[in-house]
Protein backbone atom coordinates (compact mmCIF):
# COMPACT_ATOMS: atom_id res chain seq x y z
CA UNK A 1 0.00 0.00 0.00
CA UNK A 2 3.24 2.37 0.60
CA UNK A 3 3.87 2.22 -3.22
CA UNK A 4 0.59 3.37 -3.87
CA UNK A 5 0.70 6.43 -1.87
CA UNK A 6 3.93 7.10 -3.71
CA UNK A 7 2.37 6.71 -7.11
CA UNK A 8 -0.32 9.33 -6.51
CA UNK A 9 2.26 11.99 -3.95
CA UNK A 10 -0.05 11.56 -1.31
CA UNK A 11 2.21 12.27 1.69
CA UNK A 12 1.49 10.18 4.84
CA UNK A 13 -0.61 12.40 7.77
CA UNK A 14 1.00 12.35 10.23
CA UNK A 15 -0.79 12.31 14.19
CA UNK A 16 -0.64 14.62 16.42
CA UNK A 17 -1.14 13.12 20.29
CA UNK A 18 -1.91 15.59 22.90
CA UNK A 19 0.59 16.68 24.74
CA UNK A 20 -0.19 17.14 28.83
CA UNK A 21 1.13 20.50 30.64
CA UNK A 22 3.61 19.86 32.68
CA UNK A 23 2.99 19.39 36.34
CA UNK A 24 3.95 21.85 39.38
CA UNK A 25 5.87 21.00 42.04
CA UNK A 26 4.34 21.44 45.35
CA UNK A 27 5.03 24.72 46.88
CA UNK A 28 7.47 23.21 50.07
CA UNK A 29 8.93 20.07 49.88
CA UNK A 30 8.12 16.98 52.14
CA UNK A 31 10.66 17.79 54.93
CA UNK A 32 10.85 21.99 54.10
CA UNK A 33 8.68 22.28 57.50
CA UNK A 34 11.69 21.89 59.39
CA UNK A 35 12.84 25.23 58.16
CA UNK A 36 9.31 26.97 58.01
CA UNK A 37 6.68 27.11 60.24
CA UNK A 38 7.23 25.55 63.53
CA UNK A 39 3.55 26.28 65.14
CA UNK A 40 2.20 24.57 62.04
CA UNK A 41 4.90 21.64 62.56
CA UNK A 42 4.50 21.23 66.61
CA UNK A 43 0.92 21.15 66.01
CA UNK A 44 0.74 18.77 63.25
CA UNK A 45 2.91 16.61 65.38
CA UNK A 46 1.11 16.59 68.54
CA UNK A 47 -2.63 16.87 67.38
CA UNK A 48 -2.47 15.72 63.53
CA UNK A 49 -6.30 15.31 63.27
CA UNK A 50 -7.14 19.15 63.71
CA UNK A 51 -5.05 20.26 61.13
CA UNK A 52 -5.55 17.39 59.14
CA UNK A 53 -9.10 18.48 59.32
CA UNK A 54 -8.68 21.71 58.03
CA UNK A 55 -7.24 21.05 55.55
CA UNK A 56 -10.01 19.45 54.20
CA UNK A 57 -12.08 21.55 55.69
CA UNK A 58 -10.63 23.81 53.00
CA UNK A 59 -11.18 21.44 50.00
CA UNK A 60 -15.11 21.14 50.84
CA UNK A 61 -15.37 18.27 53.39
CA UNK A 62 -16.54 17.95 56.76
CA UNK A 63 -13.90 18.96 59.18
CA UNK A 64 -15.00 17.30 61.79
CA UNK A 65 -15.70 13.96 60.06
CA UNK A 66 -12.25 14.23 58.91
CA UNK A 67 -10.46 15.35 62.53
CA UNK A 68 -12.19 11.75 63.75
CA UNK A 69 -10.47 9.39 60.16
CA UNK A 70 -7.25 11.21 61.63
CA UNK A 71 -7.70 9.58 64.92
CA UNK A 72 -8.35 5.95 63.35
CA UNK A 73 -5.35 4.17 61.62
CA UNK A 74 -7.26 1.81 59.25
CA UNK A 75 -9.08 5.39 57.61
CA UNK A 76 -6.34 7.33 57.84
CA UNK A 77 -4.50 5.01 54.87
CA UNK A 78 -7.44 5.90 52.74
CA UNK A 79 -8.70 9.28 53.87
CA UNK A 80 -4.59 10.43 54.32
CA UNK A 81 -4.22 10.05 50.30
CA UNK A 82 -7.37 10.69 49.09
CA UNK A 83 -7.06 14.50 50.53
CA UNK A 84 -3.51 14.72 49.46
CA UNK A 85 -4.76 13.70 45.40
CA UNK A 86 -7.35 16.39 46.19
CA UNK A 87 -4.97 18.71 46.49
CA UNK A 88 -2.32 17.30 43.94
CA UNK A 89 -5.61 17.87 41.49
CA UNK A 90 -6.70 21.24 42.37
CA UNK A 91 -3.43 22.65 41.89
CA UNK A 92 -1.68 20.58 39.22
CA UNK A 93 1.05 19.49 41.19
CA UNK A 94 3.16 16.35 40.02
CA UNK A 95 2.96 13.22 41.75
CA UNK A 96 0.88 9.69 41.70
CA UNK A 97 -1.58 7.65 43.69
CA UNK A 98 1.69 5.39 45.17
CA UNK A 99 3.61 8.68 46.22
CA UNK A 100 0.49 9.60 48.28
CA UNK A 101 -0.08 6.79 49.92
CA UNK A 102 3.73 6.17 50.83
CA UNK A 103 3.70 9.68 52.30
CA UNK A 104 1.15 8.93 54.60
CA UNK A 105 2.52 5.65 55.33
CA UNK A 106 5.89 6.91 56.24
CA UNK A 107 5.74 10.27 57.27
CA UNK A 108 1.83 11.38 57.56
CA UNK A 109 2.59 14.61 59.77
CA UNK A 110 5.07 15.55 57.53
CA UNK A 111 2.55 15.34 54.88
CA UNK A 112 -0.29 16.57 56.65
CA UNK A 113 2.23 20.01 56.88
CA UNK A 114 3.38 20.04 53.41
CA UNK A 115 -0.48 20.09 52.63
CA UNK A 116 -1.21 22.86 54.81
CA UNK A 117 1.41 24.81 53.41
CA UNK A 118 0.02 24.50 49.87
CA UNK A 119 -3.15 25.32 50.71
CA UNK A 120 -2.13 28.45 52.64
CA UNK A 121 0.22 29.81 49.61
CA UNK A 122 -2.73 29.53 47.29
Amino acid sequence: SSGINAEYGEQPIAVEEPVEPPKNPWSHSLFGCFGMDTKLLGLSLCCPCITFGANAELLGEDWMLYCLFCMLPGPMCYFGPYIRNKIRTTFEIEGSDTDDVLSYLFCPCLAIVQETQQLKSA
